[in-house]
């Protein structure tokens, strides 16, 4: 049970910490037009339809073994070594979230004009999202029902967790500022343990054990 919840704050958090700068962002836009509500409900639906399409990612494990399936946990691996390579060459993240998030600002006031304002945000959300399916498909695939129902509740308190810090944020940029720094030292390393451990949950590391022995 412990190890369902914690794993599941790890991947949640992993995969969406650059959501907290596009939120705090939105958050600097709020008004009569744009309020903090339509923020939450259109995080909410983004999250939950990326974690749809994860569930039904997912059930492809019926056909396939899944320690082959575990294979995909190589991919938050790549993200976190990627992290890294961005980082050491100069490309820190934090400068690609600034300028998505310029981009998305434009996008969200022109939402507004349109009187779209939550599927808008469930859009930018959707669209930032490819490393969620990345990582929660291999890890959906290793879950029972009740493990499923377990991490998709914790998401989805996450979800309000997340919202709530980013307007708390955009009033304290120190906190903002804390969160870039560190950002591309601990989320890359969540995203290399959530990967191995995929790999070692799914048997797909004694699968290659046993291949290189042979």
């Amino acid at each position: 049970m412990i190890e369902t919840i914690v794993t599941a704050i790890f991947a949640f958090a992993s995969t969406n910490i650059d959501d907290i700068f596009i939120l705090m962002t939105l958050f600097t836009q709020v008004s009569t037009s744009l309020t903090g509500q339509h923020i939450m409900r259109g995080q909410y639906l983004g999250i939950i339809t990326l974690t749809v399409l994860s569930i039904a990612g997912s059930l492809i494990g019926i056909i396939i073994p899944e320690e082959y399936i575990g294979f995909l946990g190589l991919f938050p691996i790549y993200l976190g070594v990627m992290k890294i390579y961005h980082y050491f060459k100069n490309e820190d993240d934090s400068v690609e979230i600034e300028d998505f998030n310029t981009t998305q600002k434009r996008k969200s006031i022109l939402s507004t004009f349109l009187g779209v304002q939550t599927l808008s945000i469930a859009a930018i959300t959707i669209a930032n999202g490819g490393d969620n399916i990345g990582v929660y498909v291999p890890l959906f695939v290793n879950l029972n029902l009740l493990k499923l129902i377990i991490t998709v509740s914790i998401f989805l308190i996450l979800v309000y967790v997340w919202v709530r810090t980013a307007e708390y944020a955009t009033s304290h940029p120190a906190l903002t500022a804390n969160l870039k720094k560190y950002n591309h030292i601990i989320f890359p390393l969540i995203l290399i343990g959530l990967g191995i451990y995929i790999l070692a949950s799914s048997g797909t590391l004694a699968l290659l054990k046993n291949i290189f022995n042979s």
